[in-house]
């Protein structure tokens, strides 16, 4: 029998506080995510480059506990995703292990909670399937273990997270028609996916965020952008002569 360990408070859904960029905008490749009407779990396609992003784990306290559970999503969830993206668990075991997981429920792929302290499980809420803390099958009805995630730990406080099909494509050019010395930068913005864009002048220096235009000639005054299945064009105005650009989409507990 599994010994029995306090519950924790878990974080309000929606409530979209931390965030990560990845890929830059000069050398991002790859497409846009399988419909589930098609696929229902996305396969990577050849010489296509996964998502990749990191977490702080300082910044989630749950996972400095033996059981700790967090669950993280670029779109709100219901029973499933307002988007096109399922969200990830990184679940901590009580041996110290990291087991980062594919909420998409293999039986019929409503979300998947973070663990739970009090049930000892992972408990779909449509169909009653439990998961243990790696992903394995504890009940059905399913028959799969949830899907499972490559990753690396440096030892300290990041993991590294690779996740096919989150990838995108983004092109830059000048700017023409609007005000001077402004970079468009142009990419597929998904359904209720926010988008930041980061800049940095040298490889060596921290990104910070970028304020931006929608509209060649508009006030730079956004930093962010909400997707809605459309191709976009932000506008950038270049603080300096060269520079690095990323365009992120944020991460957040969902």
């Amino acid at each position: 029998m599994k010994p029995q360990i306090p519950g924790r408070r878990m974080a309000p859904r929606r409530q979209f506080v931390k965030w990560v960029t990845f890929g830059m905008a000069s050398s991002i490749l790859g497409g846009r995510l399988w419909q589930r009407e098609l696929l229902a779990y996305c396969e990577p396609v050849d010489g296509q480059p996964n998502g990749v992003f990191k977490v702080r784990l300082s910044d989630y306290p749950e996972l400095s506990q033996p059981f700790g559970s967090v669950r993280l999503g670029l779109n709100p969830v219901d029973s499933f995703p307002e988007g096109n993206f399922y969200p990830i668990l990184i679940n901590r075991d009580d041996a110290g292990n990291f087991h980062v997981l594919d909420c998409e429920c293999r039986h019929q792929s409503c979300v998947v909670p973070p663990f739970s302290m009090s049930s000892f499980n992972i408990e779909c809420p449509c169909h009653g399937s439990q998961y243990w803390i790696d992903g394995s099958v504890l009940q059905g009805p399913t028959t799969m273990a949830l899907g499972a995630y490559p990753f690396e730990f440096d030892g300290n406080d990041h993991l590294t997270i690779h996740i096919p099909c989150w990838a995108f494509s983004v092109s830059a050019r000048i700017a023409s028609g609007g005000a001077a010395a402004r970079l468009q930068i142009d990419f597929y913005a998904n359904p209720n996916t926010t988008y930041e864009v980061s800049f940095r002048q040298r490889t060596t220096d921290p990104w910070s965020i970028a304020s931006f235009a929608t509209t060649p000639s508009g006030p730079a005054n956004q930093t962010s952008l909400l997707g809605s299945d459309s191709n976009v064009s932000v506008y950038v105005p270049r603080p300096t002569p060269a520079g690095f650009y990323a365009v992120g989409m944020k991460l957040g507990e969902v």
